[in-house]
């Protein structure tokens, strides 16, 4: 086995999982600072999931990567997979309907039986580029996104409330922005890294950019959460 250099590691590290590590950490110390009761709210533990997984398999993914070692699994794995499903749930617990709670189930379930499908016939492999999984979880992510937006504007209890005070609406449209934006991006990172070098590293920075901008959201989520808790001022409701 080859020697880990540290040099190399450190070459590669930059402000992206720098920040993101910076996230995941201010919301666990948020996270032990709430009350027992507020812990056990689905959101705010399912947003600290999120941000803990995203940290680690950037990290990881920036350690493999600076050893010259492909780190697609990495991706495919943390990203298209447990991540994806954590997003899944975090709209589970903002729907109000137990019917469109199931969808979500459902949608959950298809993903990962489509997944194993194409792994086991050899159609995807867990070391490609992962753009049809993308395909696949960004679809239902935006189904999925829908169903929030259509209980917004059908359901009594949720027309009453505001919506711009409401960390569920910020969430959520900063799930539907990062999936639907880094969709475009994934489906086209081959061609662009194989023919255009210059376009693929600018356009890199979206999914890179909209990531930030959702794990600050869901860090913010938890600390306005503690702001409430402990000082009884509310921004917006988690």
């Amino acid at each position: 086995m080859n020697q880990f250099d540290l040099d190399l590691f450190f070459n590669r590290l930059n402000y992206y999982p720098i920040l993101l590590v910076g996230f995941a950490f201010t919301a666990l110390v948020g996270y032990f600072l709430l009350s027992k009761q507020q812990r056990m709210n689905e959101a705010v533990w399912l947003s600290l999931a999120i941000l803990v997984i995203v940290a680690f398999y950037e990290m990881l993914g920036t350690v493999i990567s600076s050893q010259k070692i492909i780190n697609n699994w990495v991706y495919n794995l943390f990203n298209s997979h447990v991540a994806a499903i954590l997003f899944f749930l975090l709209i589970r617990s903002f729907l109000k309907r137990k019917s469109h709670k199931k969808m979500i189930i459902i949608f959950i379930v298809l993903f990962l039986l489509i997944s194993l499908v194409l792994h086991l016939i050899g159609f995807v492999h867990y070391n490609d580029s992962g753009e049809y999984i993308s395909f696949l979880n960004t679809v239902l992510m935006l189904c999925s996104c829908g169903l929030y937006f259509f209980e917004l504007i059908t359901i009594d209890e949720v027309l009453d409330i505001n919506p711009l005070r409401e960390f569920s609406f910020w969430a959520t449209t900063a799930i539907l922005f990062y999936f639907s934006s880094s969709f475009m991006v994934y489906i086209s990172h081959k061609y662009l890294y194989t023919h255009h070098l210059d376009i693929f590293y600018m356009v890199n920075e979206i999914p890179r950019s909209m990531t930030l901008l959702c794990n600050l959201l869901l860090c913010l989520g938890i600390c306005l959460a503690v702001i409430r808790d402990r000082f009884q001022k509310e921004f917006i409701h988690v």
